[in-house]
């Protein structure tokens, strides 16, 4: 048997919560990072929308198309790289394979059941240890401008909706009455025409939370070693028993919780994670010195992977994907992409901000090919995953880390676990 304490490699959303949940379960735990803060890397400014009502994968039926046509359009809001087709092979054809109705569904409804699960545990959270990390609960409102677009809409919802999704529909005008901002969004070019308001949904900042969680399991006997780079992993016929750190080797079990690193630690071992960074984009601007009507629920516009959270005393602007491999580089034709899309849905509140000076920022969302999370063991003894979680990190990562401890602990998991195995895939 290994000795010594369970290692966690990666220091952002999921690999903080699955140190606090190993740590108030009392066992030894080590989280391992090589920044020197928590949250530096997806975590650090996401969306800061908990969205169990947003569980369906990227790779809806019919992708394909629009995808590879991304490839001769630069501005396209899913945007595939040319020079990263030879990288995507594999993993691009599953990513289609799992666009099929029936297993997007599946999926959808698997993944619905952990965010679900997570908010909840989020909440539960947050009462408990007094968190403050800018929570509120104003739900989100998703945009739509054609009927087609409503249509879809309804039709997830409804599949939803017999496990628990709460949702209301509105025309323009109820829209217009719930967020009074979007008003003069009625003469821009392409208005809107309604939405559907999820009231569950939550904001809260994922790196507030991580920095004060962190605290916690630190009092709780957790130790960290941030600033430290996690190296290769050490094994003993098939079972991890450490990871070298700083060059010196650390005895433990080994939970990979690294986001888009994840896929290299594992390769040397032989196991093909099949996990790619997706870089998104966010814009992070202060509101404290607008007049008139402020923005008060997050905003989602799914045809253009875009979204608007408004926070404490700021308004962040984020969205798209990209496919261009490990490249955090901040593209400034993105950022105006964000200006641009604000600017038509809110032109008053556009022009008062100070976009000159707003926080501009690029992160590598860890996204599985099926759209589904790893969660727990791997074929290596000694070896537990918690990575792949694409949009949804903020979302479901206290319910990821409980359901890790529950399968660390031995501890029947409150929801079912096969669907985010690393072996079997079930659904």
């Amino acid at each position: 048997m290994t000795q010594g304490p369970i290692i966690i490699i990666g220091a952002g959303v999921a690999g903080v919560t699955s140190f606090y949940e190993l740590a108030a379960r009392g066992i030894a735990t080590v989280l391992i990072d090589g920044q020197t803060e928590v949250a530096q890397g997806a975590s650090f400014a996401n969306g800061a929308v908990l969205h169990p009502s947003l569980p369906d994968p990227w790779n809806n039926p019919g992708i394909a198309a629009p995808l590879f046509a991304s490839v001769f359009n630069p501005l396209a809001p899913m945007k595939l790289h040319l020079g990263q087709v030879p990288n995507l092979l594999g993993w691009g054809a599953d990513f289609l394979r799992n666009s099929a109705p029936a297993r997007h569904r599946a999926i959808t409804l698997a993944n619905y059941a952990l965010a679900q699960y997570s908010t909840r545990q989020t909440d539960a959270l947050r009462d408990l240890l007094g968190l403050q990390f800018e929570a509120a609960e104003p739900g989100t409102l998703k945009l739509f401008h054609t009927d087609s677009e409503r249509a879809d809409a309804l039709e997830m919802a409804r599949v939803l909706a017999p496990q628990g999704l709460v949702y209301e529909e509105l025309d323009r005008e109820a829209l217009f009455a719930r967020e009074p901002s979007l008003a003069h969004a009625k003469s821009a070019a392409d208005a809107l025409t309604g939405a559907l308001y999820f009231p569950d949904d939550r904001v809260g900042n994922a790196r507030l939370f991580c920095e004060q969680l962190l605290a916690h399991a630190k009092k709780l006997g957790g130790e960290v070693r941030l600033g430290a780079q996690a190296g290769k992993l050490h094994r003993e016929g098939n079972r991890v028993v450490g990871v070298e750190v700083d060059g010196e080797l650390l005895r433990g079990q080994v939970v990979v919780s690294a986001g888009v690193g994840a896929r290299d630690i594992l390769a040397p071992l032989g196991l093909n994670l099949p996990v790619q960074p997706a870089k998104g984009y966010s814009l992070t601007l202060s509101t404290q010195s607008l007049s008139g009507p402020r923005l008060t629920h997050p905003l989602v516009d799914p045809r253009l992977h875009i979204a608007v959270t408004p926070l404490a005393d700021r308004l962040r602007i984020l969205g798209m994907a990209e496919f261009m491999g490990h490249d955090r580089t901040i593209e400034p034709r993105r950022l105006r992409l964000l200006q641009k899309f604000f600017e038509r849905l809110m032109p008053d509140m556009a022009a008062q901000l100070d976009w000159e000076n707003g926080e501009a920022w690029a992160g590598l969302r860890p996204m599985s090919s099926d759209g589904r999370p790893f969660i727990g063991a791997t074929p290596m003894q000694g070896l537990w995953l918690n990575v792949g979680h694409g949009h949804l990190g903020w979302t479901m990562a206290v319910g990821s880390a409980r359901l890790l401890a529950d399968l660390i602990s031995g501890t029947k998991p409150e929801i079912d676990a096969a669907p985010f195995a690393f072996s079997g895939r079930k659904l």
